[in-house]
């Protein structure tokens, strides 16, 4: 037991200091049980929100609501990480709401605020920004992109227009239908996010050799059944055969659809973001 403790963090620590000059594979066990992953993300939810200013952003005939969350201490003389949370199924609305769930409440942490300031900003769609359709011939789904994409991407350009955004720190993180996003979005503007962590996203199963450019942390449980782990485990082959060394997968094993606590109980996913090079 002792051993495979060792292991893990060994492992992870090797994965979150990777500055991607070549690609990485992790593969850990599920070290938490399902009520155990429930009460740590409870912790995380009871967080006040309010920290998270409301905004619309008007774009053609639509609407996008987000809420940001600016660094603690802005300086004059500097410019700021923008971190970009695409929202899973659940977010989906228009209350402004309802997409402030694990990922954007982890940013409230005072640890994490002081060590990692940044601008970080939780979109929320009125609809879903991706739909899995079955290809039966290629055993793979197919993730058609919509407007969401550009409107997401007319977004990133307005802020960093607005406010103090370094343009070479701007990243992304989604989980499930976020994580799907991301995909897609990279696929159609590679350039768009200097680094992204996508967690038990589905990747087009025509995924563009274009989507992963830029660094990106490939997350996914190997006991999901909603979004099945087959998908990025194709994608990881798709990435190997186009000598992409751009990425990291990391698999759990034993993980069903859901955030692995380490995720927001400890401050890896900022930390290998702001170090992605």
């Amino acid at each position: 037991m002792i051993k495979k403790g060792l292991f893990f963090f060994t492992g992870i620590l090797l994965l979150i200091g990777c500055k991607m000059h070549h690609a990485a594979y992790l593969l850990t066990e599920n070290k938490f049980s399902l009520n155990e992953i429930k009460e740590k993300r409870a912790e995380v939810m009871k967080l006040n929100d309010s920290l998270y200013k409301y905004k619309k952003f008007s774009y053609k005939d639509s609407i996008l609501n987000y809420r940001i969350l600016e660094p603690v201490s802005l300086q004059e003389e500097k410019n700021y990480p923008l971190v970009i949370i695409f929202p899973h199924s659940f977010g989906v609305g228009n209350d402004n709401k309802s997409q402030m769930t694990t990922l954007p409440k982890f940013w409230l942490q005072e640890k994490v605020r002081d060590k990692y300031p940044a601008y970080v900003v939780a979109i929320q769609y009125p609809i879903r920004s991706s739909n899995y359709l079955f290809d039966e011939s290629r055993q793979m789904y197919s993730v058609p992109d919509n407007y969401c994409l550009e409107v997401t991407s007319e977004l990133i350009k307005s802020l960093t227009q607005q406010l103090k955004v370094d343009k070479n720190r701007i990243y992304g993180i989604g989980f499930s239908m976020g994580g799907s996003t991301i995909y897609n979005l990279l696929a159609k503007s590679p350039d768009i996010l200097n680094a992204s962590v996508s967690i038990a996203g589905i990747p087009d199963k025509d995924v563009s050799e274009r989507m992963a450019k830029s660094p990106i942390w490939i997350i996914h449980g190997n006991a999901d059944t909603e979004n099945p782990v087959a998908s990025d485990r194709m994608l990881v082959k798709y990435l190997k055969k186009m000598n992409n060394k751009n990425y990291i997968y990391w698999e759990i094993s034993g993980l069903e659809h859901t955030i692995y606590p380490d995720l927001y109980d400890t401050d890896m996913i900022p930390k290998w973001l702001f170090n992605s090079k």
